[in-house]
């Protein structure tokens, strides 16, 4: 999208907080409470692409005694699941000065939804990690929450740019990722290497050490199996009920890597293949049709063999829940 519609889109958001709560595979019972809406025939749900959300443990029981019945999408909302994390969610930019370098498909400017930790998570990290080593963990390169962009701040866990198109109503999924799981299991091999050097008449470095590794092996343990599960389904969220667009498109690991330029130093690729299958988009040849008037796009696609996405459609049409 042009630097005008985003801050067009930017303006009319919410300027406060925005809560989002999440626990491990959360994300099959959203799409089943929106898919399912006021009521649907189990067989029905089976038939459809959400259909092997059913098999989830947690959803095969749910609906074990009711047979071929009709549920209402209320039945998945009120699951009880366990140790939810509570993240932030806000709004940034990137690439608002149109560069062919910072890995976008339309080289424009992209909507960024950050995932950021709540204040449990900062105050313990700060407790933790001494000050001088927090540098470390913020990827300022990147569209990370900034410090002074609000009356608060939270470190940024992970991060979703959107390419946007009202006109066709579609949405790209340009990239997800976090830079903090990573950098904290370094952080924690450069310490205890640094320590194991220094040897036993370095107290200092043992107990840096120490502490890094309850950071990161215990206040940390409960985002890394979900943190990329968090973020698509928070992108979801906002993508239908803040923007109320329908079809969102992820770029699959070949194609988004040959659009966004992404020679070297290539993404994981489970980001880009298991998460969205994962998620029951559906993989098509179809062109995003925001690319139409895209020549940047156009010319990209000529270098993509066989190019592919992940797409999930009639997102808008699904019924919201609070």
């Amino acid at each position: 999208m042009d630097k005008k519609l985003l801050d067009e889109i930017i303006a009319c958001l919410p300027k406060d907080r925005t809560l989002f709560r999440y626990a491990r595979n959360d994300y099959a019972l959203m799409l089943l409470s929106r898919y399912v809406g006021k009521g649907m025939k189990l067989t029905d749900i089976r038939r459809s692409p959400f259909g092997r959300l059913l098999e989830k443990p947690a959803i095969r029981s749910l609906i074990a005694e009711m047979g071929s019945g009709r549920v209402s999408g209320d039945l998945f909302d009120y699951v009880y699941v366990k140790e939810r994390q509570d993240f932030l969610l806000t709004i940034g930019r990137w690439n608002e000065e149109r560069s062919r370098h910072n890995q976008t498909t339309r080289n424009n400017a992209n909507l960024v939804l950050q995932m950021n930790f709540n204040c449990g998570h900062d105050q313990a990290f700060e407790k933790c990690v001494a000050e001088e080593d927090r540098w470390y963990f913020e990827s300022c390169g990147h569209p990370i929450f900034q410090r002074g962009a609000r009356r608060y701040f939270r470190y940024t866990l992970a991060w979703i740019r959107l390419d946007i198109d009202f006109d066709h109503d579609e949405v790209l999924i340009e990239e997800i990722q976090t830079d903090w799981l990573r950098d904290a299991k370094a952080f924690l091999s450069w310490l205890e290497h640094k320590a194991k050097r220094a040897g036993k008449q370095d107290k200092d470095a043992a107990v840096r050490a120490r502490k890094a590794q309850e950071y990161v092996k215990k206040i940390l343990a409960a985002y890394f199996p979900m943190w990329d599960e968090a973020a698509l389904a928070a992108a979801l969220k906002f993508i239908a009920d803040e923007l109320g667009i329908g079809t969102v498109y992820y770029h699959s690991f070949e194609t988004g890597n040959v659009l966004k330029g992404m020679r070297y130093s290539q993404p994981p690729r489970s980001l880009y293949t298991d998460l969205p299958r994962k998620f029951c988009f559906e993989l098509t040849d179809e062109v995003p049709r925001m690319f139409s008037k895209s020549t940047a796009a156009k010319r990209k696609l000529r270098r993509a063999p066989d190019p592919k996405w992940y797409r999930l459609s009639n997102l808008q049409n699904m019924e919201a829940r609070p």
